[in-house]
């Protein structure tokens, strides 16, 4: 949270980030000119869709430069987190692959094992690291008696120096009850971890989930901003103009006809 505070320059607030999705066929060329309307609408992080791995319509090789060269002319500081789902020691080639392209950021699953986040932060390479938590229930249900705790699975990412984490949603169709969120946020924290709330993040429930836990947080989002009634430019914006609470913005009032209660 420290160092992705000092390098945006955003304080005292949420972090507002947006979600793109790859794995739908667009082309790198396609993906540039929808990153183009996120980075203008002012968000300050960006992920790929977390099953992505490098497909031959959208490659590591090609959409990398196009987004970087983007964000770095832009003068925006924008945190663009590739995802590069690949078994290990492939995931690792990965990695280093982003950063000779010019990327600051990659996303991972779980799924690559628990263990990659801690062999990417060996590597020592200025990259911000994003830990997805899609699935994670095969692991945490409590149901199931050797289940893990997914609070004990924060501890781990925070040690092997994540910096960004997917830790659930409270107001959204994915639903963590309103306590647990709280021990989660806190344990995010104590590590310094970037706590990400997406599914079903929008500009009306971004203010409910800062009155009831603060700025400390990533609110995460992907439909709400490509779903705006104006296309993802002015679905950034709005998501902007919740967090600053700009909220007599014309962006803004439209997404609350939409998505307000």
């Amino acid at each position: 949270m420290t160092g992705v505070r000092e390098y945006t320059g955003v304080y005292d607030k949420p972090l507002c980030g947006g979600i793109v999705k790859p794995k739908t066929g667009v082309s790198a060329q396609c993906l540039l000119e929808i990153v183009k309307e996120m980075v203008d609408g002012g968000v300050n992080f960006i992920k790929e869709d977390e099953i992505l791995s490098n497909p031959a319509f959208c490659p590591i090789e090609e959409r990398v430069p196009l987004v970087m060269d983007y964000i770095k002319k832009s003068g925006r500081k924008v945190v663009y987190c590739v995802c590069i789902n690949a078994d290990y020691p492939y995931v690792i080639d990965r990695v280093k692959k982003v950063y000779e392209l010019g990327g600051n950021g990659v996303h991972i699953n779980f799924w690559n094992g628990l263990g990659v986040y801690k062999s990417i932060r060996e590597l020592d390479l200025p990259m911000f690291v994003h830990f997805q938590k899609s699935g994670d229930k095969i692991l945490t249900d409590e149901s199931h008696r050797f289940h893990i705790d997914f609070k004990f699975i924060i501890k781990l990412a925070g040690m092997m120096g994540v910096d960004f984490m997917h830790v659930g949603m409270w107001g959204g169709y994915s639903q963590t009850c309103e306590d647990e969120m709280k021990k989660i946020l806190d344990i995010s924290h104590e590590y310094n971890i970037v706590p990400a709330l997406s599914c079903g993040m929008n500009p009306v429930v971004v203010t409910k989930v800062t009155d009831k836990f603060g700025n400390d947080y990533m609110a995460n989002t992907g439909g709400a901003i490509h779903g705006h009634p104006d296309g993802t430019y002015s679905g950034a914006k709005a998501m902007r103009d919740a967090i600053d609470k700009n909220f007599d913005s014309v962006e803004y009032k439209k997404a609350l006809e939409k998505w307000g209660v």
